[in-house]
């Protein structure tokens, strides 16, 4: 195989890389602050010594964003652990001649956890989005 034809077969997973990562990036943003808002429900039940009904269910609904959003970045991360396995396996492919059948599994592999954690995400946001209606209708009153 030809040093090109090995740079041009890279470049697919390559661009899953760059795309995951990017994703990967925002959904720990997202998580991050999921995490910072659980904390500050539990240091303010912990502070009144009793939780309001209302507390208890944004930090139930918070608890399972957290989840979603832990699953989506497992997900994401094993998408980008597997795209950088199939480009160093379609390295050893050229120099070894390795099973074609291996780097394709692991490329479906790596698509296959990124529509996880799109699908993970996308329910989180619904359920965020969920949250906020509720928080909105407890204020309102």
């Amino acid at each position: 195989m030809a040093l090109l034809e090995i740079l041009q077969s890279s470049l697919v997973p390559a661009i899953i890389l760059s795309g995951a990562g990017l994703i990967s990036l925002s959904l720990q943003n997202r998580y991050g602050r999921v995490i910072d808002r659980i904390r500050a429900f539990h240091y303010e039940m912990l502070r009144k010594d009793k939780a309001s009904k209302f507390a208890e269910e944004q930090l139930d609904i918070l608890i399972r964003r957290g989840r979603l959003l832990r699953n989506s970045m497992t997900a994401m991360l094993l998408c980008i652990l597997f795209a950088v396995l199939t480009t160093i396996l379609l390295l050893f492919h050229s120099i070894f001649s390795i099973n074609a059948f291996i780097i394709l599994l692991f490329f479906f592999i790596s698509l296959l956890s990124l529509f996880l954690a799109m699908i993970f995400a996308v329910i989180e946001i619904f359920i965020s989005y969920d949250a906020v209606i509720k928080e909105d209708e407890a204020v309102r009153g």
